[in-house]
């Protein structure tokens, strides 16, 4: 039996110390040395774009997985905000690619977890035993292969439609912070060196267990509306979270009022930002630039706080949903005010209200 073509692929010749594109019997060179990984993906991408043609069988023993994908990620994904789409993808035909569609069932999708969950996650430094991916990010790659297959079947019918069996989803983590704790992780920067650094993890923590506000939505913030980000208005008192040419998604980021203990806050950072020599316009800055990434400051805060690894940033958003429903606050407002939908809200975090199962515990012991 004739092996199942590979596709497009890079491949390095240490002959030659160039990356060429190799395609069945095919072989292109791109001109890129070792070190120029990113220019050869680059000229890969372009090669399958060239000679990519949308399939259009809908027999699934006939169909390969990595034309679904490929489908989906070229027609589909575009549309989308997702940014992990295209890494997910490009995961899934790492292991799917060469087989058919009619592969896809419970017992290859359990092996394809496996194969995941035995990988070191992409961060994952030089070390004895680094991190393993974990089955969560496996279940969410299957599902990107279920909507492909899904959006194939909507533009073509197929003959029979697979079905992607998923891990059993991870149950919701609702860990929040105390006061005291949120306390101790800003007395932990004040001990910082880098005063700069230590200026923009203050700024991320109050804003982030005040609003509730997403980790990247927070960093892009401005003092003035822009295309990038949302913006503060300190004087309408208002928070808009999304940037003027940014459009709505599953993760909604509405227009908030800025929460009066946070107020003060505010108005001090925008007097200290604007009236420098030259202006800063991020809210969360270091050295006058915005802010991607804070992950050596946030771990440094971490450890000194004494709070676990386990401790990321998106805690601020949970600490945040848990002290709205522990002041008994209404909780359609705030699933607004978070930009959640209200049953997840109640079901992560609902225990915390006052009057969680209050009705049904008054009666429990109670005769007719």
């Amino acid at each position: 039996m004739p092996r199942p073509a590979k596709g497009a692929r890079l491949w390095y010749d240490k002959t030659s110390g160039l990356w060429y594109i190799r395609d069945g019997s095919t072989k292109r060179g791109t001109g890129c040395g070792l070190e120029e990984r990113a220019r050869a993906e680059e000229a890969l991408r372009e090669y399958i774009a060239q000679k990519y043609e949308p399939p259009t069988d809908n027999r699934p023993s006939r169909l390969l997985v990595a034309d679904v994908l490929t489908f989906y990620n070229r027609e589909i994904a575009p549309g989308q905000r997702s940014q992990t789409t295209s890494y997910a993808v490009d995961r899934l035909i790492d292991w799917w690619g060469a087989r058919p569609l009619s592969d896809v069932k419970r017992s290859t999708c359990q092996e394809y977890v496996a194969n995941r969950m035995s990988q070191p996650i992409r961060q994952a430094k030089k070390a004895e035993e680094p991190k393993k991916v974990s089955a969560e990010t496996a279940r969410r790659e299957l599902t990107v292969l279920r909507a492909a297959i899904n959006a194939y079947h909507a533009e073509t019918p197929l003959e029979a439609l697979p079905v992607v069996t998923l891990p059993k989803a991870s149950e919701a983590r609702p860990d929040w912070l105390r006061r005291d704790q949120v306390a101790k992780l800003i007395r932990a920067t004040r001990k910082f060196d880098d005063k700069e650094a230590a200026r923009a993890l203050q700024r991320f923590i109050l804003l982030g267990v005040y609003t509730g506000t997403r980790s990247g939505a927070l960093r892009r913030l401005g003092w003035l509306p822009n295309t990038l980000g949302g913006h503060i208005d300190v004087d309408a008192g208002v928070i808009h979270r999304r940037g003027d040419d940014e459009e709505e998604t599953k993760k909604r980021r509405p227009t908030v009022r800025i929460p009066q203990r946070l107020a003060g806050f505010l108005e001090r950072w925008r007097k200290q930002d604007m009236e420098k020599e030259k202006p800063i316009a991020y809210v969360i800055h270091y050295r006058g630039s915005p802010v991607d990434k804070q992950r050596k400051a946030w771990a440094s805060a971490r450890d000194a706080a004494g709070l676990g690894k386990e401790i990321t940033p998106h805690i601020l958003r949970h600490t945040a949903a848990s002290w709205l429903m522990l002041a008994g606050a209404d909780i359609w407002d705030v699933a607004n005010y978070l930009g959640m939908s209200p049953k997840m809200l109640e079901d992560v975090y609902g225990h915390h209200h006052p009057d969680f199962q209050k009705d049904v515990a008054s009666k429990v012991g109670k005769r007719r």
